[in-house]
């Protein structure tokens, strides 16, 4: 029975919306009867293969986890730091000299890229840059407002390598107020570059044309595949009055007798 608990508990946390897992957790904590450090294993699970914002501008994933180790990375500012997965805040934050080689245009893409998210990222918005022979950057955005009734979460991963960089773009987006609606979206993307000094650019490129493919096909999913299902008139050829007459029609009068 434990076993099929701690699946369940996995599978839950797992698919929990971006900026709600300290929410499903303790859900979870009241709800089932199961140690809080199974779910912190499942809520670690999840954070290594998505990736998250920890106090506000450093990323927690298994691309910059320290092998061997619960801690994480901060390949910009060389440090380690270990998760409070109750709070996202960092902890047991100790200085650290990472063992692999720094490009030499590391700090000018770390500068670019700040500007770059606060640029393009209206809400709450990390980097990281993973060094290396084909460097790696991270670039998360989030925009969590419950009391709007909506979470999101960009989510790209990039390397670098061949004159190109490729990567995964990740968007999910939850909106519950008087329904219950999830947006997931994955994609694999590739931009040539001409040099090192072109990344960013690069990024800005394949973001934006994301953005309008989304854009796009929303706009598509409106205009013909909503309205295509929508029949004008009811098989009577009559207008149906949505008001005070429905106890007239059959569905109408089955709901409002609770038939």
């Amino acid at each position: 029975m434990s076993v099929n608990l701690d699946q369940v508990v996995s599978s839950l946390v797992e698919t929990a919306p971006p900026g709600e897992l300290s929410q499903v957790s303790s859900d979870l904590s009241t709800i089932l009867d199961v140690s809080q450090s199974t779910i912190n294993k499942s809520i670690q699970k999840q954070v290594d293969d998505k990736g998250t914002i920890i106090s506000g501008n450093l990323i927690a994933s298994k691309w910059n986890k320290q092998p061997g180790s619960t801690k994480y990375i901060d390949y910009v500012n060389k440090s380690l730091f270990n998760v409070d997965y109750a709070s996202r805040k960092a902890i047991d934050i100790e200085d650290y000299d990472p063992e692999t080689t720094y490009p030499p245009y590391f700090n000018d893409l770390v500068d670019k890229l700040e500007a770059y998210g606060q640029d393009h990222y209206p809400s709450a918005f990390a980097y990281s840059v993973i060094p290396g022979d084909e460097p790696q950057l991270l670039i998360i955005g989030e925009k969590v407002s419950p009391e709007n009734f909506y979470t999101g979460c960009w989510n790209s991963h990039y390397r670098i390598q061949n004159g190109a960089i490729n990567g995964v773009v990740t968007i999910d987006v939850h909106y519950y107020e008087d329904g219950n609606v999830r947006l997931n979206f994955e994609e694999e993307v590739s931009q040539s570059i001409l040099g090192h000094d072109d990344i960013v650019n690069a990024i800005n490129k394949i973001e934006t044309s994301l953005s309008l493919k989304l854009v796009h096909s929303f706009n598509e999913l409106n205009e013909k595949t909503f309205k295509s299902l929508r029949r004008l008139l009811p098989v009577t050829r009559s207008k149906v009055n949505w008001g005070s007459a429905i106890g007239n029609y059959r569905l109408g009068s089955d709901v409002v007798n609770k038939k």
